[in-house]
């Protein structure tokens, strides 16, 4: 049997919803309150977010851009201090090493003498046998500075064929003093073009021999008992004529300091 609808009491009015009919109806009260306390919550928070970069934030920003700006400040001077330390090292060293440049000593070749160049063929091979002797003259023109030699030796060549290499003691030189230099090369039985050996002996005969002539050490100065600290220098003796040395006309040499060997 169908449930009858709700009949009028006695007075004419309808009777009121069943207490399941109100439970129903306070969850959808209290979600909906719910609802809008969250909503206004949500656009309370979306306010103060976006009122803090106008307000709270703007110190905290002004606080790192000045924090920023010193420390710009800082690199710059550190730089600026570092450079101008630099400069200053590349100064006092170029002054240094003008200095050591300007009072070097000159080189000159004074004498060509060789005492034996002999030549030996094979069925298949030419040999050579010779000894040079040289004189170089190394005057130190500075009136207080002592030159200090050490670590020398001196290779000699002649148009591209090797005649020999030396070891030149240490010693030192006083001012305003003339050193004289004998180096003496020597090859025995080295294996050379036939061409350039019979031209070295035909050159020989006639006083007319080309050389070349370098001498590699490292030098010191002291000035009055103090050390200074040297480099390593070169002297270059290139194309020497032995027809001018023997008519007395010594060679002068290209002398440098050398700080890379």
């Amino acid at each position: 049997m169908v449930g009858s609808a709700a009949k009028p009491s006695k007075n004419g009015q309808i009777p009121s919803m069943s207490s399941g009919a109100a439970a129903n109806r306070k969850p959808q009260q209290s979600s909906q309150k719910n609802l809008s306390r969250r909503v206004s919550f949500n656009e309370s928070t979306l306010a103060k977010s976006r009122a803090e970069p106008y307000g709270g934030d703007l110190e905290g920003q002004g606080e790192k851009g000045r924090c920023s700006s010193r420390f710009n400040m800082c690199c710059a001077c550190g730089s600026l201090i570092l450079g101008v330390f630099l400069l200053f090292i590349l100064l006092v060293g170029g002054i240094y090493f003008a200095f050591l440049q300007s009072n070097l000593p000159r080189f000159h070749v004074q004498r060509l003498d060789v005492p034996k160049l002999k030549i030996n063929e094979s069925k298949t091979d030419t040999f050579l046998t010779s000894e040079f002797n040289i004189y170089l003259n190394a005057t130190n023109n500075n009136d207080k500075i002592v030159l200090v030699y050490s670590s020398m030796h001196v290779e000699v060549t002649s148009e591209g064929v090797n005649l020999g290499k030396m070891h030149v003691p240490d010693f030192s030189q006083k001012p305003s003093t003339t050193t004289e230099l004998k180096v003496h090369t020597s090859v025995k039985d080295m294996a050379v073009e036939d061409a350039d050996a019979q031209d070295l002996h035909d050159k020989s005969k006639v006083h007319q021999l080309l050389i070349d002539i370098v001498l590699i050490g490292h030098i010191d100065f002291l000035l009055h008992g103090k050390k200074m600290n040297g480099f390593p220098f070169r002297v270059l003796c290139k194309s020497i004529f032995q027809s001018d040395l023997d008519n007395g006309h010594p060679a002068a040499c290209n002398v440098k300091m050398s700080p890379i060997r």
